[in-house]
């Protein structure tokens, strides 16, 4: 039995959830993330103005399929200003840390941590942008394990997914992150004038450990061969 399926008893006889420990982070402490395939570098308005920007521009320019855009809440950007500008604003939310995810160099596409709640341990991983170059790819992979052990490093309880339940591919990706499905929102919010259910799913702490394990076992060099082709599927469900 996990800790959060444990409970207690209070003087009044009623059941209550088991008691809470552990410290809580005061703040998600961003810092520069480094993998083996990847480098998560926190945003700042200053990288706008390097080559890495340029980088990141010709990735999403580049697009093959604008399908890519329809579960975001923004459309594809048109200009290179637009993209500026939307980095600089944070794409409209509030109290987020936004990372732009590096790759041999170059810049190709961006992740955030968002709706924090400190106070009880809880943070989201969402407006994940994978371009083109790096969707399926080794880097993709451990762009979601770097964020989520630092996360669970820093004391937070709790790690939640969310998208349009409509998007299978982000749905199939939580399951294959690790992440287990809580249930549907429905009609949670508008976005782009449509009707969004919204599919919920988190990580817990005390989950972590094993699936940190299963991540670096299938992040090892050992388990691709010449081509980079993986040996072993991620297997975060046990």
């Amino acid at each position: 039995m996990l800790n959060y399926q444990k409970h207690q008893v209070n003087e009044f006889g009623q059941k209550i959830g088991k008691k809470v420990t552990s410290d809580l982070p005061q703040a998600f402490q961003s810092s520069h993330l480094k993998g083996r395939s990847v480098s998560l570098i926190p945003m700042q308005h200053d990288i706008l103005q390097t080559a890495a920007f340029s980088y990141l521009w010709q990735a999403m320019e580049s697009e093959p399929n604008h399908a890519c855009w329809t579960y975001l809440p923004y459309v594809a950007f048109s200009f290179q200003i637009q993209l500026e500008q939307a980095l600089k604003k944070n794409f409209g939310f509030a109290d987020t840390q936004h990372f732009l995810i590096e790759v041999e160099g170059k810049i190709l596409g961006w992740v955030a941590l968002m709706n924090e709640r400190a106070a009880h341990g809880v943070i989201e991983i969402g407006n994940v942008y994978f371009s083109h170059q790096m969707k399926r790819s080794i880097a993709a992979t451990e762009t979601i394990y770097l964020l989520l052990k630092a996360c669970f490093e820093q004391g937070f309880r709790r790690v939640e997914w969310k998208c349009d339940d409509l998007n299978e591919p982000s749905q199939d990706a939580a399951l294959r992150f690790g992440f287990q499905y809580e249930g549907t929102f429905r009609q949670d919010r508008i976005s782009k004038g449509n009707n969004r259910n919204t599919a919920w799913f988190s990580m817990l702490d005390e989950e972590w450990q094993a699936i940190q394990k299963n991540y670096e076992d299938w992040l090892s060099p050992e388990n691709f061969d010449e081509n980079g082709q993986q040996k072993e599927r991620l297997q975060t469900r046990g």
